[in-house]
């Protein structure tokens, strides 16, 4: 089926909801409570509403419609919805109700921009569009640290600077969003690119002292040298790290160890200790429909450990702001993408499929002890999941009716 191509309007919205866009301040957590306005909050209301404008008018004047096709409709497709619904009630339960009902909406946005932007303009554009975000927001951060260092720097378990990049964009999260596509979907890119991008995304990602991110490449590797996906350039970086890795290991763990405590790995940051709070809390006050949609990095969150800052996982931000009914559509909805993901690796795909399958361990992974499911790059790389899987079908479709 042949794609239009996204107009600039179109990627630079695809670019500012992927980034957030950035925080650029530190904000107190009342801060949203109370209804306090800054700059900051000014551009992402104005971002917010073009992308709702762009919505409305891109479903009535869709360039790749076909009125003789039937839509293709997607059980994720329908889920989302059902989960949109289901923590759109949450906002009568909030102490801040418009903030739940920005968060919310938000959410809705993320998920129909994403679904559109990949039907309209087809896949291909999706993951290009997300590794161009993911190089922009890598070299913000790496100029956020020569420039203003403040927004990109904070201070380790020990005292020195460690380079996390929370006010741009996690160093972490965007660095390995874009290796994984690097070695995948962008595999074809000149050697000279490849090169530049490849110590580009490996240097931010080793200094960032993320471990969940060296998790995720490594899972991603590990993968590849279980099938052997063909694609040589991921063949060759598999073949190397498996020779590399032990000294490579050995110097992660120096590092970290003398920049991080080594008890927080079985505690993950202290994270265990407030989702248990989290679960008690909403057990006790909203088991069933939750406290309203961010009370959990809003409100019980900084009553448990205010450095923390939010709630750290998007299944507990989940949880907390819609209870139980929300949590478990959110639950079958993974365990539909990752049935659909599995089958979508077992089947040995080229470098788009491999890259939808890294894409989702990186998802899963960031969305399980960090991140959040709008205005953040780890939640927007879970929608270009979701929706390139939720399309596959319907193409498969589309090209054996044509035929």
């Amino acid at each position: 089926m042949n794609k239009v191509r996204p107009s600039v309007g179109s990627r630079i919205l695809f670019f500012l909801l992927l980034s957030g866009p950035p925080k650029f301040r530190l904000r107190d957590a009342s801060a949203s409570l109370d209804y306090v306005v800054d700059w900051v909050i000014l551009l992402q209301i104005a971002v917010w509403g073009i992308a709702g404008c762009w919505l409305l008018f891109y479903r009535r004047h869709d360039p790749s419609s076909d009125a003789t096709e039937p839509p293709c409709l997607s059980s994720l497709n329908t889920l989302s919805a059902i989960l949109f619904g289901l923590l759109s009630l949450s906002i009568f339960f909030s102490e801040a109700p418009a903030f739940s009902a920005f968060k919310v909406y938000q959410l809705v946005v993320t998920f129909a921009f994403v679904t559109l932007f990949t039907k309209t303009f087809g896949i291909n554009e999706t993951l290009n569009n997300l590794f161009i975000g993911c190089c922009i927001l890598t070299l913000a951060d790496i100029a956020a640290a020569l420039v203003m260092p403040e927004l990109v720097f904070v201070r380790s378990d020990f005292g020195s600077l460690r380079f996390r990049g929370d006010l741009i964009a996690q160093t972490g999260c965007v660095s390995v969003i874009g290796l994984i596509l690097l070695l995948t979907a962008k595999s074809d890119l000149p050697k000279a690119k490849f090169a530049f991008w490849a110590v580009t995304f490996g240097g931010v990602l080793v200094f960032s002292l993320m471990r969940t991110s060296y998790l995720i490449l490594f899972g991603v590797l590990l993968l590849a040298a279980l099938r052997r996906p063909p694609i040589p350039v991921l063949r060759r970086v598999v073949t190397l790290a498996l020779l590399a890795l032990p000294p490579l290991f050995d110097t992660l763990i120096t590092a970290l160890n003398a920049e991080r405590n080594i008890e927080d790995i079985w505690t993950v940051s202290d994270r265990i200790g407030l989702w248990a709070y989290l679960i008690d809390a909403t057990v006790a006050h909203g088991p069933l429909f939750g406290l309203g949609y961010f009370a959990a990095s809003r409100v019980y969150a900084p009553e448990y450990n205010p450095d923390l800052g939010n709630a750290h996982s998007a299944f507990m931000e989940v949880y907390v702001g819609g209870g139980l009914v929300s949590l478990v559509t959110f639950l079958v909805i993974w365990l539909i993408l990752s049935r659909r993901v599995l089958k979508l690796y077992l089947s040995r795909p080229d470098g788009i499929g491999f890259a939808i399958t890294g894409l989702f361990c990186a998802a899963l992974c960031l969305n399980a002890v960090g991140g959040e499911l709008q205005a953040d790059p780890a939640g927007f790389c879970f929608w270009c999941v979701l929706a390139t899987v939720a399309v596959f079908p319907c193409h498969r479709g589309m090209a054996t009716v044509r035929s």
